[in-house]
């Protein structure tokens, strides 16, 4: 029975919301808007909120709501807009969809940790 009850909760966890891109192999950079892009099931929320978080408040001294109201079903993909003090750098960022601004503990899915490098600047 115990064994039944692990195999849904890995079914149920598998078939919802996840985050492709930021990913720990394809990162963003400093330079404008970034790309984020999810996939979803018929059965998660419509709408989700967009933070970007990092444990090393050394680095992120909080967390940083990207977008307050994605729609989550007419697209899988969206440019996210600096914070207003721009792109931080560092390691070991997230992106969390949540449920919304004001519910951002119920984390609906979390991106694979990623780093934020800055922008290759060129002089002539």
């Amino acid at each position: 029975m115990r064994s039944i009850a692990i195999t849904l909760a890995l079914v149920a966890s598998a078939c919802a919301y996840s985050v492709s891109q930021p990913s720990s192999s394809m990162g963003w950079s400093t330079s404008g808007g970034q790309p984020l892009t999810w996939s979803r099931v018929d059965t998660d929320p419509t709408n989700f909120t967009v933070v970007l978080t990092n444990q090393d408040r050394s680095v992120l001294h909080q967390d940083q709501v990207l977008i307050a109201e994605q729609d989550g079903v007419g697209q899988t993909k969206v440019s996210c807009n600096p914070p207003s003090g721009g792109w931080p750098v560092g390691n070991h960022f997230r992106v969390n969809l949540v449920k919304n601004v004001d519910e951002q503990n119920t984390i609906l899915a979390q991106s694979s940790e990623f780093t934020i490098k800055a922008a290759n600047t060129t002089s002539s």
